[in-house]
This record gives structure tokens, C-alpha cells and sequence, in this order.
């Protein structure tokens, strides 16, 4: 690496430097050889003032930039320091614009040399990184960063990270290293040639490749061999002496915690009885511990396989790299491991290479094939659920997958990973894997008849959305014009291409799928326009998003028959295109010498899964079951087709009880939200265990919540019910407001619609004093739950605004939380349509909706929102409700059962606020 770097980072006043944001802070770092051989840094006075939430991010005030020099008299020097020098910034496309904007108005020439951009760099050489911000990065790979959001810091972190980076670009195969010289010209960053400097230095060096095999043109990393079957006995492997032991773990720091103890007792005795269980663990019990810790000794002990399945890629993470290694410690036995999903999480080999090769029109292909080339060096799995990929690669992963035509590949990720699954103690996997499994005709996890499923309480709406169907304009449509025309760059014109050159004819057919193509296409933009518009002239609810509700054997009049008639078009259409698809494939497999090109692939699994898309949208129009609920969505301010149509079963307990409970000997669930006002009788109601009569035990929270925690519930805040949405939006927002200026701490504040959200957020931003702190809200800001919760984690003052997926699986400990707010009680919105037909249902058969379902759901959420704020034994803070039924209404009661004994105050919020202070 011979070449000369700059590397460099800036703090501005915003982020348009063409509106008038200037630099008020620049730090450059020279690398040279390999080594960091000068230094810059300067504040500059931008003749502006400094935005609170820059103040706040930056620490950098009005004050340290009062006396300091304008950009311009320090230009000249940096522009000599940039000289014959790589660009290199943790994203060039914000640093370079500011740089350029400020050289330009000091009158100096423009930079015209290359550039790194490092969050590309990284995304490359790192692809199974959780993030690409730079705090985050130096995190993984040790290096230090005292000052973040200072660009003198963020300089020297970000050369320090270009040096490591590439140093494990030295260390990729040359067959890898390549490729990546292939695709590097259409990257930003220009990297061609710096590829090729270490391409010359790595053929001197070929003694030092790492251990890898080659396939095919790439190189993937040498499997490690199976691990074998333990033959030796550990006679000091037995739960009943581990337990009647003194009761400690060998772990660093470790606290006896009562609760825990007592949840491995339930859990081994639920496995070795067998029965199954349902065990409520409160929070901070170290529940996966107390589950794994058993699971371990019985599958040991008795040579019976535990299967343990989660409904979030984040706890399977967690177990996987957190818990798993913590077991090991622990157990007097080697332990076998394995995890297992669906084929469909599994990278194809094959399919790769053909993506490879061909052409590469968007910067997401191209980004995508450098990610994998690196990360088939680094994955024994071959599992996508390790990858940071964008939206827009996640794309193409359908046509990349392992599927049915892969069973003969020679290097197969997801029949190893089965392989792997045989011969362990205990198999990790998800709800929907593990409810393929129950329902395929072939068993698709090893045999097991003992299990585990954690998150529990997301049982029932896994298999609802599993059993469930969708369809939307925007899948159908993205999947047709991936086919494409045939004079365009689509599979089909890939097959013609491929025909062509072959010299093999089908030229009727060809003409005839793209007439269809076309027709299928134009008839599913009136379909999809027909249902928008007949969805919302019955619309009811006051917000914008339309969900209705609709029988296919009671929906009638013009529109609904114009519905039907271009849904049986569209059918007739797609079995002549399959029909003719299917001519063209029998031709390919006479005449397509193995392995197949990449057009073959492409175009017949293309046109099979718009099949899919079709037979969906048929059977969801046209098909009639009572216990199915079906529905259609769009925006009011939407596209004119952007609509979609769902299914879902309303009752699953029977299923679960044949499928699951008759079926495996021992099932224990477990999750800390089972419970309502202290019964588990609505969860063994819903997932249909009435007759199994299992082990319930709800095990506390050793956390003292009466110390740590206070409800808060303002009497003062308008009733919704009587309050138009706008105002009871203001009034939200100034609660929250006046709560952040008190505490000038951080929030979580919960909402049960985005709607609201959305308007509080609004109100928010139009009072000035709310200035001091930073307001993250979910669907205004872009982003998913995870960027957001990490961007909230980077302010001292921040409010973060939430919906869904933020009441649970948010952990904010310590000083990142000290106030939960829950806007309204969780009840399902009166146009949710499962709820709607769940309620039909129970009141069909003489029950009471409220007390039986919508209550149950509300408290259960509810817990879940509260469970954010007490997350370690040192935490300390407040939840506010702002809906005043929780003590008013008659049902309220049920909700304050169902919590933790804690102090409970109700009072003026200004009254609230001088208790908060106090308590705090």
C-alpha cells in the first residue's frame, strides 16, 4: 500500500452545505507506507450560528468556534496537504461536497484526485458487521475513540480503520481478490488499482494463502470437519448433582439469582417427566441460561435431542454468540450445537456464480457480489441472517437462495447445516421454520420429541402470519419487470439470448410469453386500481391507511363482478405462460448441458414464483372459509394500485393441540409476558392446551421495582374519546415536552398508531423550547427499529417516538432510559380486521370479546411496554401513561395487577414532575 492517503472528517453546522451549512471543525490524518505520518486539526469560525442538536452530538459550542479562523485562511494549507493523496472519508459523498463548497468560496481549485469511501470499504471487506457507523466499527475492531462526533477523533479512528481494513484485504485468496478487481470500476470508491497492488504483492506470496478450496472460479473458506459423536462418559454429567451443588455458575461476575435456579428446576423437570410447561420469566432472571443450562444436562443425559426455538434473529444471535459460549463453560461435557432454518435463508453456491457472471446494471448488484465473495471466506453457514446487505440487494437474494434444484450442488449450506442438526444435543431454530417442520410430510428438523420455544407469546401470531397469505401490486410488479420485455434486460430476453446462441427454436412461444407478459401485467394494474377503489368507498376509520374487511361470498354490485372477471383473466393468462414456460424449460433440459446457465435459472424460477403470486391473489378473491379472515390494504394519499390483500386464520388452537402438544412428549414455553392480572389461562386458551393441563409458573423479576421504578398518571391530559386527534396530538406533545425539560434525560415514548406519531412528532417540532433535545420518531425519520435505537443512543437529551415493534425488544440500560411514555393502552385499533373477526367468532359461540380477547392483548402489550425501562438491578426511572382509563375505567385494574408491586402516583403533571425530580 505505497499510495498516499488523507484521511478526513468534518463537523458541520446541518448537512446542506448549498443552504448555507458550514464546517466548524476539520481533522485530517496522512497515511503513508502503512503508517500514520502527519496530522490536522482546526475549529473554524462558520459565521453562523450552531444548531442545539449539533451542540449535543458534537460537544462543540458557540464558544470554542467564537475566536477560531475562517476556512478560508487555512485552505491554501489543506488543499497542500491533499496533493497526489487519496480522499478517504467515512462517507465521501457528505465530507467531499462540504470540502469542495468551502474551497470554492476561499476561491481555491476543486479536489479531482480518487476516493475511498470507507462505509463502501466496509461494507466489503466486513459484511457480517451489525453497522457501518464509524463508533461501531472501531468497536469491532478494537480500536479506540475516545472523542466520537469530533472530527480530530473521527480522523484518526477512520485511518486507523483504513489501515486494518486493509489488512484483511492482504489476507482474501487471490482468486477472490480478482473478482473483486472485476467489479471494483463500478464501485464509488476507486479501489481498481489499489487491488491490483496487492493482487502483484499476493502472487509473490502465494505460499501464505489462507485455507480455502476453490469452486467454480471462486474461493470459499475450508468447512471445519463435522464435529464427531462424544464416545467417552462424564459420570459428573447429571442435573441432580449439578443442582443439589452450591449453586454458582463459573462466570465472570456472576450473581446468584434465585429465580434462576428455580426456572432450570421447572424446565428439567418438564423435559425428564415428561409434560409440558408454560414459565413466565420476569426480567433480569437470565432466563436463556435457565432454560440452556437443562436442556444441556437432559439432551446429555438421556441422549434425547432439545429443539429451541425464537422468534427473533436478535435473541438467536444472542444465544449463538453470548449464551452458547457461556454453556460451554459450564457443563462438564462437550456439547454439540447446531442451527437450522428454512432453505430460503441459505446462500445457493450455484446460483452465485451465475450471478457473478452476469451483467451488473445497479450499484446494488455490484455491492452485493464484493459482499459475498468476502463473506464465502468467512461463513460456515452459508445463512443470509449473518450479512448486513441493503434493501435493495435483499432483492435479488430470491434467485440466490437454495432451493429444490440444488439438492445435487457439490457444496450444499443448508444439508450441511441438517447434517450438522443430527448429530447435535440441541438444535436452535425459529417459529416459522419450526411450524414448516410440523406441518411438512417430511420431517424437516432431526427427530426430536422434547422442546423448548422462547418468546412464546409470539407463537400464535407467527403461525397466524405463516398460514396466513399476502399479495400486493408492487411484488407482482417488481417480478414482472424482472422478466421483462424481450428487448429488454430481463430474464426473458436472457433465455431468447441464450436460444439464440444455441441455435435452438422456439420463437412462437417466445413472442407468445411476452404478449402475455404484457397482458398479465395491464390487467393486475386495473385489478389492483379496482380494489383500491372499492376498499376505500367502505372505508370507516378516520386515518389514512384503509384495512377492509371483505367475504369473497358476500361482496357484490358492478365493481366486485369487474373484480372477479379480471381475476379469472389473469388465471387463464398465467396457465397459457406456464404452459408455454414449461415447453421452453423441456427444451432446456434436453439441450442445456450441467451447470445450467444463468438465463435458465433465472426466467423459470421467476415465472414460477409470479405463479405463486397469482394462484395467492386467486385463492384470496375467490376461496370461502369462515375461519379465514380476509382483507384488503391501501393508503388514502397512495398510488392508484399500491394495494394489497391478506388472509389469516382466526383460531389455531386445535392445530396447535394436534400438530404440536399431542404430538411431542415435552413442550416448554416460555417468555416474560404469559400472564394477565397473574393467570395463564387466556395463553393456554389461545395456543389450545386446555386438555394437557401443563406446569404454569410465573417466576418474579428479582429487580426491586418499588426502589427502581414509579408509575406516573397525569389527571390533566384530555380523554382521546372526546378530543379530535390533531389536539390530542398537541397535548401529547406538550407532556412529552415539559417531561424532557425536567428531566433532561432520555425517552421512549410508545404509540399505538403511526398516525398519531406522526402528528405528535409535528407538534413537537413547532414549539421552540423543545430545541434543546432531539426527537427521533419512527417512519418520519427512514430506518428500522435498530438504526434508530442506535442513533437515540448517541444523544444525552433525545426522545425517541415508537410504534410496534418498539414496545418490546428495546434494551436501553442505565442513563440510555429514564422515561417511558405509553400514549394510550394497547388496545387493537377498532379497524383491525383479525380482531374484528376473532371478536365475531368467540361472540358466535357465547363468549365475551373484551374479557377474552381484545383485554388480554392490550395487558399483555402493556407489560411489554413497560418492561423497556427496568432493564439491569442499577436502573432507575419513571413510566408515564397518558391514558387516564388505566384508573378510571373499570377494566384499568387489570392492567395494574398485572405489573410489578410499584409505587403508583396520580396527580397533575406539574405536580408529577416536582415528585419526579424529587424521586429521581
Amino acid at each position: 500500500m505505497n499510495a498516499r492517503f488523507v484521511v478526513i472528517d468534518l463537523e458541520t453546522t446541518g448537512n446542506v452545505p448549498k443552504k448555507g451549512d458550514r464546517i466548524i471543525q476539520l481533522g485530517m490524518v496522512v497515511v503513508e507506507n502503512g503508517k500514520i505520518v502527519n496530522r490536522f486539526s482546526s475549529f473554524f469560525n462558520p459565521d453562523r450560528t450552531i444548531p442545539p442538536f449539533v451542540q449535543q452530538l458534537t460537544n462543540i459550542n458557540e464558544q470554542m468556534v467564537e475566536n477560531a479562523p475562517s476556512f478560508a485562511e487555512k485552505a491554501a494549507e489543506i488543499v497542500d496537504m491533499l496533493q497526489q493523496s487519496y480522499f478517504v472519508a467515512h462517507n465521501v459523498s457528505f465530507d467531499l461536497p462540504f470540502l469542495q463548497e468551502e474551497l470554492q468560496m476561499a476561491g481555491l481549485p476543486l479536489f479531482t484526485g480518487p476516493t475511498i469511501d470507507m462505509v463502501e470499504l466496509a461494507r466489503i471487506v466486513l459484511p457480517t458487521a451489525e453497522s457501518y457507523k464509524l463508533g461501531d466499527l472501531a468497536k469491532l475492531l478494537d480500536i479506540t475513540h475516545d472523542h466520537p462526533h469530533q472530527a480530530d477523533s473521527d480522523a484518526e479512528v477512520t485511518a486507523k480503520l483504513l489501515l486494518k481494513l486493509f489488512d484483511r484485504l492482504h489476507q482474501l485468496p487471490l482468486m477472490t481478490l480478482q473478482q473483486l478487481k472485476r467489479l471494483s470500476p463500478y464501485l464509488k470508491s476507486d479501489l481498481h488499482s489499489l487491488l491490483d497492488g496487492i493482487i502483484m504483492e499476493k502472487m509473490t506470496t502465494l505460499a501464505n494463502e489462507p485455507p480455502h478450496i476453490f469452486y467454480r472460479g471462486i474461493a470459499l473458506k475450508k468447512p471445519e470437519p463435522m464435529p464427531e459423536k462424544d464416545k467417552d462418559s462424564h459420570p459428573s454429567a447429571s442435573f441432580t448433582a449439578f443442582y443439589a451443588g452450591p449453586q454458582w455458575l463459573p462466570l465472570d461476575h456472576y450473581e446468584k439469582r434465585d429465580g434462576q435456579w428455580e426456572m432450570m428446576k421447572l424446565v428439567y423437570e418438564a423435559l425428564d417427566a415428561p409434560q409440558h410447561a408454560l414459565i413466565e420469566a420476569g426480567t433480569g432472571i437470565g432466563k436463556s441460561l435457565a432454560y440452556l443450562i437443562p436442556s444441556a444436562f437432559f439432551a446429555y443425559e438421556q441422549q434425547k435431542r432439545v429443539v429451541i426455538s425464537t422468534h427473533t434473529l436478535q435473541l438467536q444471535q444472542q444465544l449463538l454468540e453470548r449464551d452458547i459460549p457461556l454453556l460451554n463453560k459450564i457443563v462438564p461435557f462437550p456439547l454439540r450445537i447446531a442451527v437450522l432454518k428454512g432453505k430460503r435463508n441459505y446462500l445457493s453456491v450455484d446460483k452465485f456464480i451465475a450471478f457473478l457472471r452476469e451483467p451488473h446494471p445497479t450499484y446494488d448488484m455490484v455491492l452485493l457480489k464484493c459482499q459475498l465473495l468476502v463473506w464465502l471466506m468467512q461463513t460456515e453457514t452459508g445463512d443470509i441472517d449473518e450479512l448486513n446487505i441493503s434493501s435493495g440487494a435483499r432483492l435479488f437474494w430470491p434467485s440466490l437462495c437454495i432451493d429444490d434444484e440444488d439438492s445435487a450442488s457439490k457444496y450444499n449450506f443448508f444439508l450441511r447445516a441438517k447434517q450438522r442438526a443430527e448429530e447435535a444435543h440441541i438444535v436452535i431454530t425459529n417459529h416459522a421454520f419450526l411450524l414448516h417442520d410440523l406441518i411438512s410430510s417430511t420431517p424437516l428438523l432431526p427427530a426430536h420429541d422434547h422442546m423448548i420455544i422462547d418468546e412464546a407469546h409470539h407463537l400464535e401470531e407467527v403461525a397466524s402470519h405463516y398460514f396466513g397469505q399476502q399479495v400486493d401490486y408492487v411484488s407482482i410488479r417488481l417480478l414482472l419487470t424482472k422478466i421483462g420485455k424481450a428487448g429488454e434486460n430481463g430474464s426473458l430476453a436472457k433465455l431468447m439470448k441464450l436460444f439464440a446462441e444455441q441455435h435452438w427454436h422456439a420463437e412462437d412461444a417466445f413472442l407468445r410469453c411476452e404478449h402475455l407478459l404484457q397482458e398479465i401485467q395491464f390487467e393486475c394494474d386495473e385489478l389492483f386500481r379496482l380494489l383500491r377503489r372499492y376498499a376505500l368507498e367502505r372505508k370507516t376509520a378516520r386515518s389514512g391507511r384503509c384495512r377492509y374487511r371483505f367475504a369473497p361470498e358476500k361482496e357484490g354490485g358492478r365493481q366486485w363482478s369487474a373484480v372477479k372477471e379480471l381475476c379469472w383473466r389473469i388465471r387463464g393468462h398465467m396457465a397459457e405462460l406456464a404452459e408455454k414456460t414449461k415447453r421452453l424449460q423441456s427444451i432446456c433440459n434436453v439441450q442445456t448441458p450441467s451447470p445450467k446457465p444463468a438465463s435458465s435459472y433465472s426466467y423459470f424460477s421467476d415465472v414460477s414464483a409470479l405463479q405463486q403470486r397469482i394462484d395467492t391473489l386467486f385463492d384470496l378473491l375467490e376461496s370461502d372459509d369462515p375461519m379465514v379472515v380476509r382483507w384488503i390494504e391501501a393508503e388514502e394519499k397512495g398510488a392508484a394500485n399500491a394495494t394489497a390483500l391478506y388472509s389469516q386464520p382466526i383460531q389455531l388452537d386445535e392445530f396447535f393441540a394436534e400438530r404440536l402438544f399431542m404430538v411431542k412428549k415435552s413442550v416448554v414455553l416460555t417468555s416474560a409476558t404469559l400472564t394477565v392480572d397473574g393467570s395463564f389461562a387466556y395463553m393456554v386458551s389461545r395456543l389450545g392446551l386446555s386438555d394437557f393441563y401443563p406446569l404454569c409458573r410465573a417466576i418474579p423479576s428479582p429487580f426491586s421495582y418499588k426502589e427502581q421504578a414509579v408509575l406516573m398518571i397525569p389527571t390533566d391530559l384530555p380523554a382521546i374519546s372526546s378530543t379530535a386527534l390533531e389536539k390530542y396530538a398537541e397535548a401529547v406533545a406538550d407532556g412529552v415536552g415539559r417531561i424532557a425539560r425536567k428531566i433532561k434525560g432520555k425517552m421512549l415514548v410508545l404509540f399505538n398508531s403511526y398516525e398519531l406519531l406522526k402528528l405528535t412528532a409535528a407538534a413537537m417540532k413547532m414549539e421552540e423550547r423543545n430545541e434543546d433535545f432531539v426527537l427521533i420518531a419512527q417512519g418520519v425519520q427512514s430506518g428500522s427499529a435498530a438504526k434508530l435505537t442506535r442513533t437515540f443512543q448517541q444523544f444525552d437529551h433525545a426522545i425517541l417516538f415508537g410504534t410496534s415493534n418498539f414496545w418490546e425488544g428495546v434494551d436501553l440500560p442505565g442513563d440510555e432510559l429514564t422515561i417511558v411514555v405509553i400514549v394510550r393502552l394497547p388496545f387493537a385499533p377498532p379497524d383491525d380486521p383479525v380482531m374484528e373477526a376473532k371478536s365475531e367468532h368467540i361472540r358466535a359461540v357465547g363468549g365475551d370479546p373484551f374479557y377474552e380477547l381484545s383485554l388480554p392483548e392490550a395487558i399483555l402489550r402493556f407489560k411489554q411496554g413497560f418492561g423497556r425501562l427496568i432493564r439491569t438491578e442499577k436502573d432507575k426511572g419513571a413510566v408515564f401513561v397518558f391514558d387516564r382509563r388505566l384508573t378510571t375505567a373499570s377494566y384499568g385494574k387489570y392492567f395494574l395487577n398485572s405489573l410489578p408491586s410499584l409505587g403508583i402516583c396520580e396527580d397533575s403533571l406539574d405536580r408529577l414532575l416536582q415528585k419526579l425530580e424529587t424521586w429521581l
